[in-house]
């Protein structure tokens, strides 16, 4: 196919005017029933290289030869002279018109000799002004009158510096205007179904802003302008001047072999599969558009679009046979690649053929490259769509994965999250049972700092004092051995005093050491509390405590020992504080719920409100006790012992009333 196709491109370069032998054309005869008549076979062709002859000099050259078919010349700057015998029956219309497939013919001049033999000019083409055109159409109309059965002689001259390819049709006026107001139907239809397919994939590609979408935008977009200015629709509407048609039909044709090479490659995935040829595909087909634009803006309008095609028709060839490969091994979208492109490539080499005046120009050739580019188009937005909705497919199936995956990978994220958060809440609880202890230890430390320093102080202060006694009553005896007896008794009495107040506070000391130990030395058994009160009491002078002991049980169950510790201290600090004129209330009774209370009043100085919370610490005196003899112990003991028994000591009255009353409740 290679080998006969570039034979056949020689051979139309070689000889562009050669002609099928035939004889002389014979006069065309327009029928009486009003159908549309071809003047194809009945015309005779004359090249006038310089382009300086005029209607007579052409009909005395020696050049004319028949013409078969259509005008077809190819791109040539020789003037094309066609003569054409016409008669017209005697029932046939009065007014016809003879019509140029061609609507991009430059300068297309028809001359018909009067009655007299001189020449008439009608005159028309994209060179002359739309306003001086015989009939307004898209392509050149020229109207004609006959006279029954008399034949004329037309001479037609033609220039274009485009494809030299037209067909010649003569047909009634009233059969003209029924056809192109059919033409212009199916050409709205065709360029408003253009115009929907460019809306439509703008957009689709602002929406997408996928390389698909948008070079096929840009190919849809430049192949509508390149159709559109081909069939001189633009030119007509807009009565838009050659000189500025021309190059934009070149520049569009341009683009589009660009655009139709970058989307071909894209459509068959060539970049992913050969990216060194796609890249290279793309480099030249964007060469070749600069350089036929360039040549076309310089003027050059057959060297730039004859280049543009000869770069895209060996292009058409290398996709498709690489196409046809690709689809052999597999490959998809090659199937469907020959399919949507095949259409419009024999549309395209089919109009090339003709305008290289290979093949014929008639309805199927001139209409060629539109039909295969509508048709092209249509299945290509179809093609788009479907590949759309399979990405999107696999998008939203790419994305219920990737939901998944970060559900999945949330859910394990979370679990570890509890694990960690359960570690650290268990180290969290561990390091606050630590602080816990800590705090703990370090209250028993500042505690026991606290007593210690309490302790000094009060052995420093309450040892120092009966020693001092001692010392200095020792010295006196000693300084005056031979004083009077009574002298020597009351410093003796001195000394017994002195030691029997360091014995008590000896005892004291040793008592609540005893009771940091206590839980395991306590000894409880039957005791008799009345007669135990009644001993404590006695030690008293007469007069000094008024008790009241009411029904007790006949023994409870008792450390008596340490009983008797907590009474005789209930009983010195209340001895110590309140005035010798007053004796100390002591009230024994047993309560309704069985257990025994013993309450020691006495009046005194209201205990402060801010020591009361202090008052059963381990060597805390008060501000009262500063000036009295103590430790600071003795209501710590009755404390201590109390809570060994399974009771309480309590603060009843704090002296606001001027009674100060403590309450020792024990089980019975």
């Amino acid at each position: 196919m290679k080998i006969l196709f570039a034979l056949a491109l020689l051979f139309a370069t070689l000889q562009p005017s050669a002609g099928l032998a035939a004889p002389m054309s014979a006069p065309l005869t327009l029928p009486a029933s009003g159908q549309p008549v071809s003047a194809s076979g009945h015309m005779q062709m004359l090249r006038d290289t310089s382009g300086q002859l005029d209607p007579q000099a052409a009909l005395a050259a020696s050049g004319w030869q028949p013409l078969p078919g259509a005008v077809s010349a190819g791109y040539t700057q020789d003037a094309i002279w066609l003569s054409l015998e016409v008669t017209r029956a005697a029932q046939s219309a009065d007014e016809w018109v003879l019509r140029f497939s061609n609507a991009g013919l430059d300068d297309v001049r028809l001359y018909r000799q009067d009655r007299a033999g001189h020449w008439l000019l009608q005159q028309a083409g994209a060179n002359v002004i739309r306003n001086a055109w015989p009939i307004d159409a898209r392509q050149v109309v020229f109207p004609v009158q006959l006279q029954p059965d008399q034949p004329q002689r037309w001479l037609i001259r033609l220039t274009s510096k485009k494809a030299m390819s037209t067909e010649l049709t003569l047909l009634p006026s009233a059969s003209f205007d029924a056809s192109s107001r059919r033409e212009y139907l199916y050409y709205g239809l065709q360029f408003g179904s253009y115009l929907l397919l460019i809306l439509f994939h703008i957009f689709f590609w602002r929406m997408t802003r996928e390389a698909h979408s948008g070079w096929y935008l840009l190919y849809v977009t430049t192949s509508a302008i390149t159709e559109a200015l081909t069939i001189a629709i633009p030119q007509q509407i807009f009565t838009m001047p050659n000189q500025l048609s021309d190059p934009m039909l070149g520049i569009s044709m341009a683009m589009s072999l660009a655009a139709g090479a970058r989307f071909s490659t894209l459509q068959l995935e060539l970049p992913a599969v050969y990216p060194r040829f796609s890249r290279a595909v793309v480099g030249i087909t964007a060469a070749t558009t600069l350089c036929g634009a360039l040549l076309v803006l310089h003027g050059d309008y057959a060297a730039g679009v004859l280049m543009v095609q000869m770069t895209a028709l060996p292009l058409i060839a290398l996709l498709t046979c690489l196409a046809s490969w690709l689809a052999l091994r597999g490959h998809r979208p090659a199937r469907a690649f020959l399919f949507i492109f095949g259409i419009f490539y024999a549309g395209v080499i089919i109009s090339f053929l003709r305008n290289m005046a290979l093949v014929p120009p008639n309805f199927w050739s001139n209409h060629a490259a539109t039909l295969g580019a509508f048709v092209h188009m249509m299945l290509m937005s179809l093609r788009l769509n479907r590949r759309y909705a399979e990405l999107r497919r696999a998008k939203d199936r790419a994305q219920a994965e990737a939901v998944h995956a970060v559900r999945a990978l949330n859910e394990r994220l979370e679990e570890q999250v509890a694990q960690r958060t359960l570690a650290l809440q268990q180290e969290i609880g561990r390091r606050a049972v630590l602080e816990g202890e800590l705090r703990a230890a370090l209250e028993v430390e500042t505690r026991t700092r606290e007593e210690q320093q309490d302790f000094v102080a009060m052995v420093s202060h309450e040892f120092h004092t009966p020693l001092a006694i001692i010392n200095t009553t020792a010295q006196q005896i000693a300084r005056n051995t031979e004083a009077p007896r009574e002298k020597t008794l009351q410093r003796c009495q001195n000394l017994r005093a002195a030691s029997s107040r360091m014995a008590a506070l000896v005892d004291e000391y040793l008592s609540a050491d005893r009771m940091e130990t206590s839980a395991a030395t306590l000894c409880q058994q039957p005791c008799d509390l009345r007669a135990l009160l009644q001993a404590v009491l006695a030690e008293w002078p007469d007069g000094r405590i008024d008790a009241s002991v009411q029904a007790l049980p006949d023994s409870i169950m008792a450390d008596a020992s340490l009983l008797r510790v907590a009474l005789r201290n209930l009983l010195s600090n209340a001895d110590r504080y309140a005035p010798q004129a007053q004796a100390i209330r002591v009230q024994a009774v047993t309560l309704d719920d069985g257990r025994v209370q013993i309450i020691v009043s006495n009046a005194g100085e209201p205990v402060p409100a801010d020591e009361i919370a202090r008052l059963f610490q381990k060597y805390f005196r008060g501000r009262i006790a500063q000036h009295k003899p103590g430790a600071g112990l003795g209501l710590y003991l009755v404390q201590r012992i109390a809570k060994l028994h399974g009771g309480q000591v309590t603060l009843d009255s704090a002296g606001n009333n001027g009674t100060i009353s403590f309450a020792l409740r024990l089980p019975a």
